[in-house]
């Protein structure tokens, strides 16, 4: 796959005139700073929370504590649904949570560089940051809490705390579920539509659905999952709109005959 895209990646130069590589070389310097950038502004977040936000934190972190109570009754209904009837229906965590989350952002990415156009490359490139950054959260979480999956034992009290290695102490909180969330309110914010909206937010669900029917995880990861994914999300789509606004610069302008307000946006 490396070569494939090495090959790709030559092709395009190839093909590409010397001016307009340089924007596209221009493009994915100010892109690489972008990504981390944002990464620098997610990990130091918690340091300017207010008591609000710390209120917000204490709410999902004692919502998890009591989803403990219902995790057992939660696994034992989605074990009890017929198999044969719903396995077709709960395949999307093959497709949807994990590697092909990050092609997704890859493929928006690659083809609004190729296209020119700035919109969908930004929105590809923070659908990469989401997969990243919800991905990275989640694994500490993961590896502090060592929670053992529901596939292998009946207690969702069990705990092995800081496992690095064993995969089956990593179910606290859903990767799957946290990077459906987060790629899907990136792509969700992109277009301004309600049923696009639906759409992904729907899809992530179903995603944290699926890791339930396949006792991959217990409800209460599922739900530390979606609200880790949704917040990075938010946070990274809020950051941009931040920056964008930042772009606005307005100035009093005094011609000759007349007066008035110049707006100018610096572009990428």
């Amino acid at each position: 796959m490396f070569r494939y895209f090495s090959f790709l990646f030559s092709l395009i130069l190839l093909t590409t005139p010397l001016q307009a590589q340089h924007g596209f070389f221009s493009n994915i310097g100010r892109d690489v700073k972008h990504f981390a950038g944002t990464g620098l502004d997610l990990a130091v977040a918690p340091l300017s929370y207010d008591s609000e936000d710390w209120m917000y934190v204490g709410g999902v972190v004692a919502t998890t504590a009591l989803l403990f109570t219902v995790d057992r009754e939660v696994r034992r209904y989605a074990q009890g649904l017929d198999k044969n009837e719903l396995d077709d229906y709960f395949f999307i965590d093959s497709y949807m949570g994990n590697q092909y989350s990050l092609f997704l952002g890859a493929g928006i990415y690659g083809y609004g560089l190729l296209a020119g156009n700035n919109r969908v490359r930004h929105t590809g490139l923070m659908a990469m940051e989401a997969f990243v950054y919800s991905g990275a959260i989640t694994g500490v979480f993961k590896v502090l809490f060592s929670r053992r999956r529901p596939f292998a034992g009946d207690s969702q009290l069990y705990f092995r705390p800081v496992n690095w290695l064993d995969n089956t102490y990593h179910s606290l909180p859903s990767g799957h579920t946290a990077v459906s969330f987060a790629v899907s309110t990136v792509l969700a914010d992109a277009v301004d539509s309600g049923l696009w909206k639906v759409f992904w937010y729907g899809t992530a669900a179903w995603v944290g659905a699926a890791r339930i029917y396949h006792n991959q995880h217990w409800f209460s990861d599922v739900f530390l999952g979606g609200v880790i994914g949704y917040a990075t999300g938010r946070f990274i789509v809020n950051r941009d709109k931040r920056q964008a606004f930042s772009r606005l610069k307005m100035q009093p302008w005094f011609g000759r005959y007349a007066s008035g307000v110049q707006l100018s946006w610096q572009l990428d």
